[in-house]
């Protein structure tokens, strides 16, 4: 099982800030994770992070893993 965290205009978009999921036993990246979320509606800057460490998509998936997708902020 991971839990998967939305924050911003993502969590916004999907209506939820939380979703806990059962991995499948043939395991799952995180890019795979990203595409049955969004269903390829991701504009570029959807960005992610495994156990709050930004990581890239090619990041295998583990059971206990906390998930987070997040916008990329403009600073000021």
């Amino acid at each position: 099982m991971i839990d998967i965290l939305f924050f911003g205009r993502v969590a916004d978009s999907l209506g939820k800030r939380r979703l806990a999921m059962a991995l499948p036993p043939e395991g799952l990246s995180l890019f795979a994770l990203r595409l049955r979320l969004f269903d390829g509606e991701d504009d570029g800057r959807l960005r992610m992070s495994v156990n709050q460490i930004v990581v890239t998509e090619d990041r295998p998936l583990h059971d206990g893993d906390e998930v987070a997708f997040f916008s990329v902020f403009s600073g000021g």
